[in-house]
């Protein structure tokens, strides 16, 4: 009867171990987004959000899948539960937040210009102010439905906004001089743009604008709002990778700098 007993309770462990290895979490991405979110020549994807959210994932004890949505369709397609996680250097902002929860941020969020090195635009004033003026008349590219829109609408509403579905996209028009400056990420402006050859002749025009009314503390992994319990899970796992050292060496794949807020 004993034996009978052990073997029942070994079945039902292995069982449940299969089961929580079998667990399977769906993770939404732009995946058209270098060096965070992308698909290779051999269509891999592939990316810094991707390998943060993929060791994320396995610490949880469960196998990451894959959905490539559009940048502007990955909220409404996390509430509809098309996936449960949501990794595409998205912002932590308050106006997300009324719609999806976030984990702790795992990437600074600031924002810049890029134009020509001729260039007579003056975004900001001396003092890091927000010049209306410098920009008035001038067309900006800016990727569809990110937080840079809704900086440009606030406080440069006499300059033209020309938005994109792609980072890519809006890089071409900056360099067929259909745009006159493009506001985005600087890390992705210096990586993808200004520091290989299709930059040549091109800046960061004014410094850096870091604004955590309209950029937030930084980029986290979204999820649904009733999904309490897994934010707590994704925290405990974030954390444990800043500490033991696995986020560097992710992060210096990338970079020769830290992307970690400083609050953390």
């Amino acid at each position: 009867m004993m034996k009978k007993l052990v073997l029942m309770l070994a079945a039902g462990l292995a069982a449940f171990a299969a089961q929580v290895s079998a667990r399977d979490l769906r993770v939404g991405s732009e995946c058209t987004y270098p060096p965070f979110n992308y698909k290779d020549a051999n269509g891999e994807l592939r990316g810094f959000d991707i390998d943060v959210a993929k060791e994320v994932v396995k610490r949880l004890g469960a196998d990451a899948s894959f959905v490539c949505m559009p940048f502007d369709s990955l909220i409404p397609g996390l509430v509809a539960g098309k996936f449960d996680l949501l990794a595409a250097s998205m912002s932590i902002t308050d106006e997300r937040k009324k719609s999806i929860d976030f984990s702790i941020p795992y990437r600074s969020s600031t924002a810049r210009f890029v134009g020509p090195d001729g260039s007579d635009a003056k975004p900001l004033t001396d003092d890091g102010k927000p010049n209306p003026d410098g920009l008035k008349g001038k067309t900006i590219g800016i990727e569809r439905a990110s937080t840079y829109e809704n900086y440009m609408r606030d406080n440069f509403p006499e300059a033209t906004i020309q938005l994109y579905d792609t980072a890519d996209n809006m890089l071409l028009d900056l360099t067929s001089k259909r745009t006159d400056l493009v506001f985005a990420g600087p890390i992705k402006l210096a990586n993808d743009f200004l520091n290989k050859d299709r930059g040549k002749g091109y800046k960061f025009i004014g410094p850096e604008i870091k604004d955590v009314k309209y950029f937030g503390p930084g980029v986290g992994i979204g999820m649904r709002k009733d999904d309490a319990g897994l934010r707590d899970e994704l925290d405990k796992a974030m954390k444990a990778m800043i500490d033991d050292g696995t986020f560097k060496t992710i992060n210096d794949k990338y970079w020769s700098f830290s992307v970690l807020p400083a609050s953390n």
